[in-house]
């Protein structure tokens, strides 16, 4: 099913162990990471510049279906204008998991 997840919150505060927790209960879940995009650039580029492929990705993947789980800081307005506005241009559900939260923390596995 077509959805988008959103994991926010600051580093290293469980954000992917979350995802993995996620993926491992949905492997159909497309996982568009802030570190591997970043990581597999050959140039360094501005953090917006990252941010623009990592919503080019997604809306991509939901355009043609796939259920989307973003893992990235998202705690500036402008990321949530941009997955909310991602969702809604594509019609998929939108969940967003901040691990700041006390019932999103619970479900982060232990280390």
């Amino acid at each position: 099913m077509k959805r988008l997840i959103v994991i926010s919150g600051p580093a290293n505060t469980g954000k992917m162990p979350l995802a993995r927790k996620l993926m491992a209960d949905a492997p159909e879940l497309a996982l568009v990471h802030r570190d591997d995009i970043r990581r597999d650039l050959c140039a360094t580029v501005d953090e917006g510049v990252v941010t623009h492929l990592m919503g080019e990705m997604a809306r991509l993947l939901l355009g043609v279906g796939y259920p989307v789980i973003v893992c990235a800081w998202n705690l500036q307005k402008s990321d949530h204008d941009l997955w909310f506005e991602i969702a809604r241009d594509t019609d998929a559900p939108i969940v967003w998991l901040d691990v700041r939260a006390r019932e999103v923390a619970a479900m982060i596995p232990p280390l």
